[in-house]
C-alpha cells in the first residue's frame, strides 16, 4: 500500500468536516459539491490563522519569560 502525501484520505476529510460543522455524514452528502469545497477552503484557512495566532502568542510569552 502506497502512502499518499499532502492529501488526507477522502473519508477522513469528510469526518473532519462533519466534526467542524456539526453535520452528520448524510447531511454532508446532501450539500452541493461546490459549497462543500468552499467550506473546506474556509475552514482550512481559519485553522491556519488560529495556528499562526497561537504561535505568535507562544513566542510573545517566551519572550516575556526571558526578560524576567
Amino acid at each position: 500500500m502506497a502512502v499518499r502525501r499532502g492529501k488526507p484520505e477522502p473519508l477522513l476529510d469528510d469526518v473532519l468536516l462533519c466534526l467542524q460543522t456539526g453535520w452528520t455524514w448524510q447531511q454532508l452528502q446532501e450539500q452541493p459539491n461546490r459549497f462543500v469545497e468552499k467550506m473546506r477552503i474556509y475552514l482550512n484557512a481559519e485553522n491556519r490563522r488560529r495556528l499562526r495566532e497561537a504561535e505568535r502568542l507562544r513566542e510573545e510569552l517566551q519572550g516575556g519569560l526571558r526578560r524576567i
